[in-house]
């Protein structure tokens, strides 16, 4: 059964028009197999107009075209437009009847009374006509919506975290401390480890060798690789299953521990963005010689408001010991807000799709729906010309809840290869020329958000574009010009392959005037 709102006008007009000028509006159900219709009034003057349904819509239908007035009953024309099988239309019609009322000008006290039952009532039909929107996918929104959708079996995706990596590390070596003879047994092995990964330098090995105790000479007997004790050839060699004894020095072991809070820095405290730690770390020294140690961390805001450019977070609000700094080297920019009406709509279209198995609107329906998937999901079928396989690329998200809901959708004999895609580091230079008496430091600051905002949001498969990164700066007020943009050192557009996605790795901003 359809629905059709009335405003308030239309409300005002058929009330007054029913006390001042004799007019009632009276249902009907419409049968096809029925032609005439008693109205309830015996001294009918004229019908003033029918309404109802016809083909789907509302329609008024025409007087002596679609009906006529046969006594006082309504008489539907053969040949003319009629409503639609059981649906209901509405007559109004004159009486032939003296009124007693007929000042309705705005201030009578008939009218007064009139709009204030209007108003009322037109509360009533926005209260109907909501009610009833709300039972139909393209017209339910928020919580009506997620209720009709629930009924495919599908919910709404929530807003996700941020998660990314920090740098924790120090500006000098660890301190440092003695470990006193740590017990081997000599197996005949040519490497032993030491128990503490941080070993900075052997102070003495003794054992029992050649049938006495001997002190083992490093570069003779066993070279130190940092990490174990290596036995040379021909070097004296500890007996057979007997003990050894390794004095050395190393350096403390610097530990940063789970859901510990980092932060970025403003003035407003509402500004600053949180993050914790999802994993234990411990500090360690890296091949350039640097002490620092990868950490991952998740915001503590959901969606987008989590999302930060690189170098934003360097602060430990509760100092860790031997800790001096932390960074993040990447963009973080994986939040992602809560599934609006619109995506929600298109998805729940698509659910039927899904009971079929193995379309690529399904399997790409279905790995969308997994939280933490972020962006376009790239479907490629048949990669290389090869039947029977299909490759999704997809970022964010569970591996291991990606493969079973495609292990769950995919149809039998098809082969689905589920792969993040390959990250292509960007590496972007230009010059930001502005107008005359403007801070290059601000103008520096604001092209370079605007630029990171482009390349941050670029998708699976998506091409790099030149004229993007110049039309990103150029939003920037106090800019005329944008010169020498290169990506990667090249001045040329970076063509993306469709299993990959560019990354920012670095952006150099020079300002000029």
């Amino acid at each position: 059964m359809s629905f059709v709102r009335k405003s308030y006008s239309e409300i005002t007009e058929s009330i007054l028009s029913h006390v001042t000028k004799g007019l009632i509006e009276e249902r009907h159900d419409f049968a096809a197999n029925r032609t005439k219709y008693r109205l309830d009034q015996p001294s009918v003057l004229d019908i003033y107009r029918i309404d109802g349904t016809a083909k789907g819509s509302p329609y008024t239908f025409g007087k002596d075209k679609d009906y006529r007035l046969t006594g006082n009953m309504v008489e539907w024309l053969s040949g003319g437009e009629q409503p639609d099988d059981n649906t209901p239309f509405f007559v109004s019609y004159r009486l032939n009847a003296p009124q007693e009322i007929t000042d309705v000008n705005p201030g009578s006290v008939i009218r007064t009374i009139v709009e204030s039952m209007a108003l009322e009532m037109d509360f009533l039909y926005a209260q109907m006509n909501q009610i009833y929107n709300s039972a139909f996918i393209d017209s339910a929104t928020g919580k009506s919506l997620d209720l009709v959708v629930s009924l495919l079996g599908i919910s709404r995706k929530a807003a996700g975290f941020a998660t990314g990596n920090v740098t924790m590390g120090r500006n000098s070596e660890p301190g440092e401390i003695e470990v006193l003879h740590e017990i081997h047994v000599f197996e005949g092995l040519d490497r032993y480890e030491l128990k503490n990964s941080l070993a900075k330098s052997i102070k003495k090995i003794d054992g029992a060798s050649n049938g006495s105790q001997t002190v083992f000479v490093e570069g003779k007997d066993y070279n130190f690789t940092g990490e174990a004790i290596v036995w040379i050839d021909g070097g004296n060699l500890p007996e057979k299953r007997s003990v050894f004894y390794v004095d050395y020095s190393a350096y403390e072991r610097i530990s940063i521990p789970v859901d510990k809070r980092v932060s970025t820095y403003s003035r407003r405290p509402e500004n600053v963005k949180a993050f914790r730690t999802t994993q234990g770390a411990v500090l360690a020294k890296t091949a350039e010689g640097r002490w620092e140690v990868e950490v991952p961390v998740v915001a503590l805001s959901q969606g987008k408001e989590g999302n930060v450019f690189a170098g934003a977070i360097n602060l430990i609000p509760k100092p860790i010991m031997g800790i001096d700094f932390v960074v993040n080297k990447m963009d973080i920019l994986s939040g992602t807000e809560i599934e609006s009406d619109s995506e929600l709509r298109e998805r729940a279209k698509r659910a039927l799709e899904m009971a079929g198995k193995a379309t690529i609107t399904s399997l790409k329906s279905v790995v969308e729906s997994v939280p933490g998937v972020v962006g376009e999901v790239k479907i490629v079928d048949q990669p290389d010309g090869v039947p029977g396989i299909v490759q999704i690329i997809a970022s964010g998200g569970d591996a291991e809840e990606i493969e079973k809901v495609i292990n769950e959708t995919r149809s039998a004999g098809i082969k689905v290869e589920f792969m993040p895609p390959k990250l292509l580091y960007l590496d972007v230079q230009l010059c930001a020329v502005t107008v005359m008496g403007i801070d290059h430091e601000k103008a520096r600051t604001e092209v370079d958000s605007a630029v990171r905002k482009y390349l941050g949001g670029l998708s699976i498969d998506e091409d790099v574009l030149v004229s993007r990164i110049v039309m990103s700066a150029l939003s920037v007020q106090g800019l005329k010009d944008v010169r020498n943009v290169t990506v990667n050192g090249a001045k040329e557009n970076i063509i993306v392959k469709p299993d990959e996605k560019g990354e920012l790795h670095t952006l150099e901003v020079f300002v000029e005037e």
